[in-house]
């Protein structure tokens, strides 16, 4: 579904990523990995169209991004930034309804045939029929993601771009975030790509995981083929202790005071 191939990005004389490549399947759930500065979130502006690839070649579904037409590629592609929405005084219904952008016509009219049923199923899988009414700016940081996560589902899109969604949210609202991605993925079918830099939630959720340092690609497998004691302390600089979770099997990393 996506194919980047040795993709390396130039910004003046700074090589942000040099000869990166893999290939992401429809339906599956990828973490991008790695140190900051280590490149993640340009891989992830690449992919999305809104930056341009220096070398290399970058197709989605087997055309170039760079051939698609915003509008096109806002039907196929969403984008969650990790600080979601601005605190702005619109209501969360308007809010999540302004994800439909890409299906209406110059006059604002959806194009679709059940924009409201899309919208209400939204407000109620994310429980947020309480909230329609109230202003973004007076919600708490986690469910003001929640509302950008149902803007972003709100488009319909087949791939889901995640830039360190859970960064500001506290441990609960980390775990709902990603249950509710994991719950759209499993109905829907969609592709997600994250960014993150919880190890141990990206254990837990994602099928592969792509491991950046200093631009480079430097691992590429499932959680427990990346998730080493040794990985971890080569690109992290950092002394582990890597254990097996209780109830899923799936590597947790530990970490000692040195």
């Amino acid at each position: 579904m996506i194919n980047v191939n040795n993709v390396s990005k130039m910004y003046g004389e700074f090589s942000a990523l040099r000869n990166v490549s893999c290939s992401i399947q429809e339906g599956e759930w990828w973490g991008i990995i790695g140190p900051n500065g280590s490149g993640k979130s340009t891989l992830l502006q690449l992919i999305s169209g809104v930056d341009k690839i220096t070398t290399g070649e970058l197709k989605i579904r087997g055309h170039h991004v760079s051939k698609y037409g915003r509008r096109e590629l806002s039907q196929m592609l969403a984008v969650l930034q990790q600080d979601g929405l601005p605190a702005i005084s619109f209501p969360v219904r308007d809010i999540i309804e302004m994800g439909r952008f890409p299906f209406q016509d110059w006059m604002g009219r959806d194009l679709g045939d059940n924009a409201d049923t899309i919208i209400e199923d939204i407000m109620n899988k994310l429980q947020l029929q309480e909230l329609g009414d109230r202003p973004l700016d007076e919600l708490s940081g986690g469910q003001r993601q929640r509302v950008a996560l149902g803007k972003v589902m709100a488009q319909e899109p087949r791939i889901l771009l995640l830039d360190e969604p859970t960064t500001f949210l506290d441990i609960y609202y980390q775990l709902q975030f990603m249950e509710l991605v994991a719950n759209w993925r499993k109905e829907t079918g969609i592709t997600v790509i994250a960014v993150l830099h919880d190890l141990n939630l990206a254990a837990q959720f994602c099928d592969k995981l792509l491991v950046l340092q200093e631009g480079e690609v430097v691992g590429l497998g499932t959680p427990d083929e990346i998730l080493t004691e040794d990985n971890i302390r080569r690109v992290y600089k950092v002394d582990p202790a890597v254990v097996q979770h209780p109830k899923s099997g799936v590597p947790q990393v530990l970490l000692s005071r040195t």
